[in-house]
């Protein structure tokens, strides 16, 4: 879609932006991995995830998975960025490292764009589109919260709440598009929202 004159982009990357590099040829080091580890937001390890579980086992579960998700050379990339996938024994392991991922994303795209609608720099023209996407993220970060808690407990709910939880994304990319707001960190959130929704989606798919 065409966009309205905007703004240079910022040079800021988002923490995971190298997983993405648009797939060339150059190599892919998982910055990912960095975000995981210096995130505020807690990941938990599961009790029940054996360290002597077989990778093949495991490499079946996460192939099985990705071929049905809408980029199978992003969730690749993507679960194998938690060291916990590699000793993944079920679906239920799967989602937990999935949601999570989404809520570490979600949660560092939500302080970026609150920083940026709260700084006295910002543009008066963009506020509205921003203000739409700390709304759309408030709610990402909620549906993928809510996703994780209802796992075991009703995970027909939390298949619901995880596909919902890309609306949020969705919603600002529109926002953007509608302000001629252009911003790659944002951008990129958006995309990696969006991904680990669609793959928590096709993982809670198994739970019910």
């Amino acid at each position: 879609m065409p966009m309205a004159p905007a703004p240079a982009m910022t040079t800021t990357q988002h923490p995971v932006i190298s997983m993405l590099l648009y797939f060339t040829q150059r190599p892919v080091i998982s910055m990912l991995v960095f975000f995981i580890l210096t995130t505020t937001t807690p990941l938990f390890f599961n009790a029940h995830a054996s360290s002597s579980s077989s990778p093949s086992s495991s490499s079946s579960l996460v192939e099985g998975v990705c071929h049905e998700s809408q980029n199978y050379s992003f969730c690749i990339q993507a679960m194998h960025s938690d060291p916990r996938t590699s000793t993944a024994e079920t679906h239920m392991d799967l989602a937990v490292i999935a949601i999570e991922l989404g809520i570490s994303n979600s949660t560092g795209t939500l302080n970026y764009i609150t920083r940026m609608y709260r700084s006295p720099k910002a543009d008066p023209r963009h506020q509205s589109a921003l203000k739409g996407c700390l709304w759309g993220y408030e709610g990402a970060v909620s549906s993928f919260k809510s996703a994780l808690m209802e796992l075991e407990v009703d995970p027909l709910t939390a298949n619901y709440d995880a596909k919902v939880a890309g609306d949020g994304a969705v919603y600002c990319s529109d926002c953007m598009d509608s302000a001629g707001l252009t911003d790659s960190y944002i951008s990129d959130g958006n995309f990696f929202a969006s991904s680990f929704s669609n793959i928590a989606f096709v993982i809670t798919n198994y739970l019910g």
